[in-house]
């Protein structure tokens, strides 16, 4: 009789576990979709002295769910004495949120507009920037308060955005 009641209570707190653990899993996951911020930010790549690589870009990324998003960025490049317009969008595919706070994407193609004048060797060292690979995306979205978020690179933290 007391080994039942033990029995009983056991299987009684192992599932009220197990709910507790899927219900925190399945909240998380519905939290995670979509994921939209922006911001503005400024990449200096100069790499030598009197080398000047700037990129001033608003940037909006969003990953809409499991297997679509896109990271937009339109700005301007100064390279030198050189000024050049940016307007590119990162279509992601194939994707999800891989722990508790990175998500990693395939970047399926680079849309370039017919604005852009930014010639793709130097687009190239942004991307550089923001990827090991050119062929995914995989970002570090770390909550700094209700609607801010630190977003991270696989080499550096890089850039704050606005939830929306």
């Amino acid at each position: 009789m007391k080994r039942s009641i033990s029995l009983t209570f056991v299987i009684v707190l192992a599932a009220l576990i197990i709910l507790l653990v899927g219900t925190d899993y399945f909240r998380k996951q519905t939290e995670a979709f979509p994921f939209r911020c922006a911001t503005f930010t400024r990449y200096d790549l100069s790499r030598k002295e009197g080398s000047h690589l700037d990129f001033a870009v608003t940037q909006d990324l969003r990953f809409q769910n499991h297997d679509s998003g896109y990271l937009l960025l339109n700005g301007q490049v100064t390279s030198g004495d050189n000024t050049t317009l940016l307007n590119r969008r990162l279509i992601l595919t194939t994707g999800d949120k891989i722990d508790y706070d990175t998500y990693r994407y395939k970047i399926d193609k680079i849309i370039t507009s017919s604005t852009d004048t930014t010639p793709n060797a130097i687009f190239n060292m942004l991307l550089a920037e923001l990827t090991l690979d050119p062929s995914y995306l995989q970002l570090d979205v770390v909550k700094v308060d209700e609607k801010s978020f630190l977003i991270g690179g696989p080499l550096s933290y890089l850039f704050t955005c606005q939830r929306y």
